[in-house]
């Protein structure tokens, strides 16, 4: 049987496995292990990575201020500057390209895989998710400032996302200096370019805070994902297999440096996925408080999660959120797949001890492990069920194909 208390405390033995680091490498190697133990085949696929998302943003910022400073009197320069930034920060925030992120050192990092063989029988292929590497902290990600956020949230009833603030502070800019570019130098325009700067500046020493600061044990964010994601393979494992998907158990690394282990994954195996028969089940921080799946997602323009998905989803007992932060299911999402991230969070709706060095073992509510694990079997059978006898019909569209 698998322990999920146990997994999360020999996950987090292994210290400081922020992507590409050596405890990383060891910890995928470790996962491995389990899985084999388990009976399922597993291996790591390497990938080299970027992860350093801190500097990159603090790059973004520095010649954002540069710009804005610029434009004051050279427009034209100042204009090409915090566009140029703004681009960058666009590319990085979505996962489409990377600009500045391509200047940073690159790291190796790996993948843990353990597919399922069932000889081509089965119609349909389900990803069960979850990243196995830990985050950097800082003083963004203090208690006070995670509680300030979500009362604020709960307030205007909507989502707040520090990134959102950060990208649109860029946009912002480049309005102002396009509007005096054309001769508009109105007062409104240089108080509103001055707050965007305010912002930037601000976002500088933040930025660069993480950047300096440790790796935290990473209990929560992630080891319960990988914990429950052991339970789950365990359960529809042997002769409990699934009648018409064939399950797959893929650990990113990378994924606190933006889903780099997830993006790359999904780059080197997209000739082999078909987004009419594929599904990602991503399980992310269920270590404490209430069962919550994402209807949508994205630091700069959510993405909506599969309708099909969501369906299912409403048919359980768990609350829906949009959420301003991203998972590995907004990647695969992102490259087209269906998919849905499920998580846990407290009566105001955030994680507690989200990316502190209070995320330990000791803080891990056994309670809201179990209710993810049967949130995520049931959601399964039902896809199963529901999906399933759908992509056994010799038609060119499924369920789940979209557009």
């Amino acid at each position: 049987m698998v322990d999920p208390l146990r997994e999360i405390e020999a996950l987090v033995e292994f210290e400081g496995r922020w992507p590409g680091t050596d405890a990383e490498r060891r910890a995928a190697v470790h996962l491995v292990e389990r899985l084999r133990a388990l009976g399922r085949d597993a291996e790591l696929e390497p990938t080299r990575v970027r992860p350093g998302y801190p500097l990159t943003h603090v790059v973004h910022a520095l010649l954002g201020i540069a710009g804005s400073v610029v434009s004051v009197s050279q427009p034209l320069i100042g204009l090409v500057l915090v566009l140029m930034a703004a681009v960058s920060t666009f590319g990085d925030l979505t996962g489409s390209f990377f600009l500045v992120r391509r200047l940073t050192p690159g790291r190796a990092s790996q993948n843990v895989v353990s597919r399922e063989d069932s000889g081509g029988r089965k119609p349909g292929l389900l990803v069960l998710s979850a990243h196995y590497d830990a985050a950097r902290t800082g003083a963004v990600f203090g208690r006070r400032a995670l509680e300030r956020r979500a009362a604020l949230s709960k307030t205007i009833r909507r989502p707040i996302g520090p990134f959102a603030l950060f990208f649109w502070s860029f946009v912002a800019i480049v309005v102002c200096a396009l509007l005096r570019l054309i001769g508009i130098d109105l007062l409104p325009v240089t108080v509103v370019q001055f707050l965007a700067t305010v912002v930037l500046i601000v976002a500088v020493p933040l930025l660069a805070d993480i950047a300096l600061s440790g790796v935290v044990p990473g209990a929560n964010d992630n080891a319960s994902g990988v914990a429950t994601a052991l339970r789950l393979a365990q359960r529809f494992g042997g002769a409990n297999l699934l009648q018409h998907f064939e399950l797959m158990v893929l650990f990113p690394g990378a994924e606190e440096g933006f889903l780099l282990g997830m993006r790359s994954w999904l780059r080197r195996h997209k000739k082999e996925l078909d987004p009419s028969s594929t599904i990602f089940l991503n399980i992310d921080t269920v270590g404490h408080g209430t069962v919550r799946w994402q209807r949508k997602s994205g630091f700069i323009f959510p993405l909506a999660f599969h309708p099909t998905l969501v369906e299912l989803c409403e048919e359980l007992d768990a609350r829906g959120v949009v959420s301003r932060s991203v998972t590995d299911a907004y990647s695969a999402r992102s490259a087209g797949y269906p998919a849905i991230s499920i998580g846990c969070l407290n009566a105001m709706d955030y994680v507690p001890n989200y990316h502190q060095f209070s995320d330990t073992p000791e803080n891990i509510d056994a309670d809201s492990l179990d209710r993810a694990f049967n949130f995520c079997a049931d959601l399964i059978e039902r896809i199963d069920e529901r999906i399933g006898p759908e992509l056994e019909r010799d038609t060119p569209e499924t369920v789940l194909s979209e557009g």
